[in-house]
């Protein structure tokens, strides 16, 4: 699957020493740059394209008129809000939502308030804001004046109805949910109201369902009695079927149809490496025609190959090869389809795709400035860990580079239950190939995409099984001879950070280094922490009670300070709720106590992971810094080496 040709502007370089790379370097601000563009749709009959655009303290919606390309309308909220989901009503007018950005690993959120704009940036103001956090349910593509939104009733259950975005008037129906309480609602293509999910945690809820016209609710799944989690995906182009994933005793989640009409369950699509993604559906009647997997490189199960979308996928994918190309918007018609086009040089191309004419345009780049050519390529593999458990990672090597002996960054993810590392552009993980660093990225057991029991794998594991797989890649990739055993750092962020410090301890001899940024070091005083928000509790608290027993509770980075005997460098967020800065200072403290060579560095005003693109850069530069006087080969004094066990 190499490699991408997309024209795209060259940038002016600058010329520095690399640590291993004779590759010319590209500035560090040219990695952290606003990109030009994020998600982008197009208007109902074609003629606007809405996008929304980063900058340097918020996130602007601005509408383009295709043909001319000239800016129309925009609509720029206050300093540190950002631009959620929008959505096109109809052919002149969008709605959408705000939110506060609590860090870069952390999702904006709410204010419980929608804004309309007409696409000329007329008649801009509030389409609602009660204050119950409402949520878009249903554009309704065929009414032109109301879109479907759910929130919360005075009494605190929830409910639905229909909202006028000219005026900002909602129209509550009388329908009740199945139960009391806070639930989410789903529907069908034909807008109605179908299915509702509720449920007490993430491992008791109820999956109820309409099967007609009239307003009974049957229980279409049960997690506690069946122990199968649940996600719904789409329905038939009729309504008649309803497809979800389940998890599987063993293995990757499953794609299922379950037929309204007969109660009829089956198993439609299922892989033997990873979950199913995001099942593709004709923006037209909503036919699903494939089913996206993330297995290394990203690929398709086809369900209807003859599908028209399905076709004009097909040659999309035929004219980017090394690409990752799916779609993300398209005409009420599906006459024109907007394509993202991605890959693991390229940080994104959107285009447009005429069906008829099948013939397609470039629209807009996100970091045009980044010439995929000067990109290094990544690449998935996968090791047995030491009790045989298949892992995946991505290698980035720094391109032009022999590929041995070189310094290696193993940069675990965060979470750590659920989310998992992908194939595709990391600006971070470029900046540091360009400067001659191989990077490792491990999606250990514990992470998400491979299934429930995997997951399931790594809870009660926190510095145990969980951090022997990361130990486990490193030594697999000294065996594979790419990394120099002498030059390895350990970085990472939140449960990445953890893992940094901990892998630094029971590998005294493996690391050179360390570096942990919005770090949990201390996981008795992290369970413990009242942020003041959501009734005092933290986000990680939600999976604490099933993920965590009390030999975890020892395994803390502050608790084994003392075996760590390489330079550490620790950031913060000054308000981070999630990784609260405290347990920076409390690792920095148990550090200094045991004589280790520690820096530390909390950014003012930020929380989980630098938003203002200032600080990004200064933590990046940071960053290099600490990796070159730590892992440059003349700065290794023999006598500092010891041999890797």
């Amino acid at each position: 699957m190499r490699k991408l040709t997309v024209a795209v502007l060259a940038l002016v370089m600058g010329l520095c020493t690399a640590v291993a790379s004779a590759v010319e370097q590209i500035p560090v601000d040219n990695f952290f740059r606003d990109s030009s563009f994020d998600n982008v749709k197009i208007s109902p009959d074609g003629r606007y394209l809405a996008a929304t655009v980063p900058l340097e303290k918020l996130t602007a919606l601005v509408v383009m008129d295709l043909e001319s390309k000239k800016i129309t309308g925009s609509f720029r909220p206050q300093e540190k809000a950002h631009i959620g989901q929008f959505y096109w009503v109809n052919n002149e007018r969008l709605i959408f939502t705000s939110g506060v950005r609590e860090g870069k690993f952390a999702r904006p959120s709410g204010t419980g308030v929608y804004y309309a704009m007409n696409a000329d940036g007329s008649k801009i103001g509030t389409a609602y804001g009660r204050g119950y956090y409402p949520q878009l349910l249903d554009s309704m593509k065929d009414d032109d004046k109301y879109v479907l939104v759910q929130y919360a009733s005075d009494g605190g259950s929830s409910t639905y109805g229909k909202l006028n975005v000219e005026n900002g008037d909602i129209q509550a129906t009388r329908r009740r949910p199945p139960v009391e309480g806070y639930g989410q609602f789903i529907t069908d293509n034909a807008s109605e109201v179908r299915l509702y999910v509720m449920g007490k945690n993430f491992k008791d809820y109820k999956v109820y369902i309409r099967k007609g016209d009239s307003w009974s609710w049957d229980i279409l799944h049960e997690t506690k009695s069946t122990e199968q989690d649940f996600e719904y995906k789409a329905f038939s182009a009729d309504n008649t079927l309803v497809y979800f994933t389940l998890s599987e005793k063993s293995g990757p989640d499953g794609l299922y149809s379950y037929n309204i009409k007969t109660g009829e369950r089956k198993l439609v699509s299922r892989d033997d490496n990873v979950n199913p993604g995001v099942v593709m559906t004709s923006p037209v009647d909503g036919t699903p025609y494939a089913v996206r997997y993330e297995d290394g490189f990203p690929r398709y199960d086809w369900l209807d190959k003859n599908n028209p979308y399905a076709r004009a996928l097909l040659t999309m994918q035929a004219s980017f090869k090394d690409a990752d190309v799916y779609p993300v918007s398209s005409t009420r018609s599906g006459d024109k389809v907007v394509y993202a086009v991605f890959s693991d040089t390229l940080a994104g191309d959107y285009y447009l795709f005429d069906i008829k004419a099948q013939q397609a345009r470039h629209l807009v780049s996100r970091m045009s400035w980044l010439d995929p050519a000067k990109m290094a390529l990544m690449e998935p593999m996968k090791f047995k860990a030491r009790d045989g458990l298949e892992l995946e990672v991505f290698v980035t090597l720094p391109k032009d580079s022999k590929g041995k002996n070189l310094p290696l960054i193993v940069n675990p993810h965060g979470g750590p239950f659920g989310p998992y590392d992908t194939w595709g552009f990391n600006p971070e993980t470029q900046m540091l190939a360009n400067r001659g660093y191989a990077v490792m990225q491990v999606n250990f057991r514990g992470s998400g995409n491979y299934g429930k029991e995997f997951q399931e794998k790594g809870y009660r594991q926190w510095g145990k099984q969980m951090q022997d797989d990361v130990t486990d890649a490193t030594r697999w990739a000294i065996s594979q001879g790419f990394a120099d055993p002498n030059r390895i750092c350990i970085y990472g962020a939140s449960y990445g950070a953890y893992t940094a410090l901990m892998g630094a301890a029971k590998e005294p001899s493996l690391y050179r280094c360390a570096v942990g940024n919005v770090g949990v070091y201390d996981l008795p005083d992290i369970v413990s922490y009242d942020s003041g928000q959501g009734g005092g509790m933290n986000p990680l608290k939600v999976f604490f009670r099933e993920t965590t027993n009390s030999s975890d509770m020892e395994s803390s980075p502050t608790r084994v300070a003392n075996r760590i005997k390489v330079p550490v460098y620790l950031m913060a967020g000054e308000k981070d709720t999630t990784a609260p800065q405290e347990q920076t200072k409390k690792m920095y403290k148990a550090l200094t106590d045991a004589g280790v060579p520690v820096q530390m560095k909390i950014y003012e005003g930020e929380e989980h992971g630098n938003v203002l693109v200032e600080n990004q850069r200064d933590f990046a530069n940071r960053l290099l810094a600490f990796l070159e006087a730590n892992l440059k080969p003349g700065n290794i004094q023999s006598s500092d080496l010891k041999p890797v066990q």
